[in-house]
């Protein structure tokens, strides 16, 4: 009688205390610039395109230099921890660099810093958290511990335009893990309905003690002697051996002109506003063109699980607030000096400014969405509009002045339109997670304690 057999569970070799206070004080510190920056660029004013390229010149000079001390750096240290931190910030300040000098010459062709106006679309904020990857190990090798030794450490850059931030560094993850938690949330300020947040998912090979074929063993061992020979003789004896090796000269010469870790793309995806959501749902990850049975490569299922939370800000800002007059349907005489709210797709009443300042429930609310007709009253003065919902009845507002209902008029005509591109952040409130600043370590998950449970329900093979 055949019978389900569990995995025992291994006690798997913890990191050094001291590497791991390290990585835990690294990650708060990067949580904190990530909400300080997403705070600065959601406060931060459309500026005049002279102003606008002036701080992008700065910031490309900083970044600048950020790579070219990092790149000092890794020639200098000699913990790997460190080493391979440093690479993964110069991979993301040369990926900087080369956005801002994009974002730079769009508004040096005039594309950039579009002019103020009344009725401006309403951007959101955009937050990319609980991001696991799943890795794909051969039961053999997962679960016998037998086979692939391969450690490897990995890490994502998510991006929209020239906001760029990463994930903490896991390190090592081998055939022990399951998958890649990321506990890192990334969020992004000012993002319009169409955006669309690329995910890189990037490795390193850090060692490999799998069993090598005598012919590499002698390979090594000339390119070991190499180094007490002469040099002519030692070049003549490691190029006749990778020769019958099969490995290219060129590509030798590549890796020896790179210094530190350098980082292999293993995978990207796209993600809009479609995909946003409450929940944690499987995305695809689109493998890149490089075989995914590479010996550099750790294997992946093609899937990876996220949560994307899009919170518009006229959810919880106001867009325009105002005392006006207010007439019901079928009611002649105008209550006047009400307070008005535009805010979460609706208008929010009450009969005093008093009331709106001491936090009381509107005494009325008037929903203004994509099925809302909003009319230009006209009126004797020619400052009256008319908000009239289907089963809800008609109502008529009069504004102070010609001007201020024409700006009224502009910004709830936006307001009903903004509801429309949102579509489902505009209908389901969702909670945009904040960077956590308190101590938090990315890491793998470890092994089942069944083989028959292996991988999440949601994902699709």
């Amino acid at each position: 009688m055949n019978t389900i057999r569990r995995g025992l569970k291994r006690k798997e070799p913890g990191q050094d205390p001291e590497a791991e206070e390290y990585q835990a004080g690294l990650n708060q510190f990067q949580a904190a610039v990530r909400k300080r920056e997403s705070i600065r660029l959601k406060l931060q004013v459309n500026s005049a395109p002279g102003v606008m390229e002036k701080e992008l010149r700065n910031k490309i000079n900083i970044e600048e230099s950020v790579c070219k001390g990092t790149t000092k750096f890794i020639s200098a240290c000699k913990n790997e921890s460190q080493v391979l931190e440093a690479a993964k910030n110069l991979l993301l300040g040369n990926l900087r660099v080369d956005m801002l000098k994009f974002e730079l010459n769009k508004i040096r062709r005039g594309r950039g810093s579009p002019a103020m106006k009344q009725g401006n679309p309403s951007y959101a904020a955009v937050s990319l958290s609980d991001v696991r990857i799943p890795l794909l190990w051969r039961p053999r090798d997962h679960m016998q511990d037998t086979g692939d030794s391969r450690r490897f450490a990995i890490f994502c850059i998510a991006r929209v335009g020239a906001q760029i931030y990463d994930t903490g560094l896991v390190h090592p993850v081998d055939r022990n893990s399951t998958d890649v938690t990321f506990p890192d949330v990334l969020l992004f300020s000012k993002m319009p309905p169409y955006f669309e947040l690329k995910l890189e998912l990037y490795s390193y090979l850090l060692s490999d003690n799998s069993m090598v074929t005598t012919q590499a063993k002698i390979a090594n061992s000339f390119s070991r002697a190499n180094k007490s020979i002469s040099k002519a003789v030692g070049k003549r004896l490691a190029r006749t051996m990778r020769e019958v090796n099969g490995v290219k000269e060129e590509e030798e010469d590549k890796s020896i002109k790179h210094k530190g870790p350098k980082f292999d793309l293993l995978g990207t995806a796209t993600l809009r506003l479609d995909d946003s959501g409450e929940d944690v749902r499987s995305h695809e990850l689109y493998m890149e063109e490089t075989e995914n049975d590479h010996p550099r490569l750790p294997p992946l299922f093609g899937q990876f699980c996220a949560r994307l939370a899009v919170m518009p800000y006229c959810r919880e800002e106001a867009v325009l607030v105002g005392g006006l007059g207010v007439k019901g349907e079928g009611i002649t005489t105008w209550q006047e000096d009400c307070w008005v709210r535009l805010m979460d797709w609706k208008l929010s009443l009450w009969s005093g400014v008093e009331q709106y300042e001491q936090a009381r429930s509107p005494t009325r609310c008037v929903r203004v969405d994509q099925e809302t007709t909003i009319k230009d009253g006209g009126g004797s003065e020619g400052n009256t509009l008319t908000v009239e919902n289907y089963g809800e009845g008609k109502v008529e507002f009069l504004c102070p002045t010609k001007e201020s209902k024409v700006m009224w008029l502009a910004h709830l005509y936006q307001h009903a339109c903004d509801q429309r591109r949102w579509r489902q952040a505009a209908v389901h409130k969702m909670e945009v997670l904040s960077p956590d600043t308190r101590p938090s370590l990315a890491r793998s998950q470890g092994k089942t304690r069944s083989k028959l449970v292996l991988m999440y329900n949601e994902t699709k093979i």
